[in-house]
């Protein structure tokens, strides 16, 4: 069970470093400045918070990275990104909602 929820959570880290980027980059070029350095922020304040309590969920799954951080700060992506996702899903279910009253 354990490999398992490391194989999602690398999963779900991964998923979240490549959208980030894109999303980033796409908001810069197209100007949307203040959007992209938000994102940033979030991601940072994340970051910040896993290496203050010392979160590491890879650490937690048994899984060693060598390199002194790593796991803190891939744990903060995870969490950064999870904010958005619980947002995903509101939405979805408020839009699904109002579907349903019509």
């Amino acid at each position: 069970m354990q490999g398992i929820m490391l194989v999602i959570a690398l999963a779900i880290v991964v998923e979240a470093v490549v959208e980030y980027a894109k999303s980033i980059a796409k908001m810069f070029t197209a100007g949307e400045v203040k959007t992209g350095v938000t994102q940033l922020c979030a991601i940072a304040v994340a970051i910040g918070l896993c290496f203050a309590t010392g979160a590491d969920l890879f650490a937690a799954l048994g899984l060693d990275f060598g390199v002194p951080g790593i796991g803190a700060a891939l744990t903060g992506l995870f969490a950064s990104r999870g904010a958005n996702y619980v947002s995903d899903i509101v939405g979805k279910l408020q839009a699904a909602g109002k579907k349903q009253d019509t």
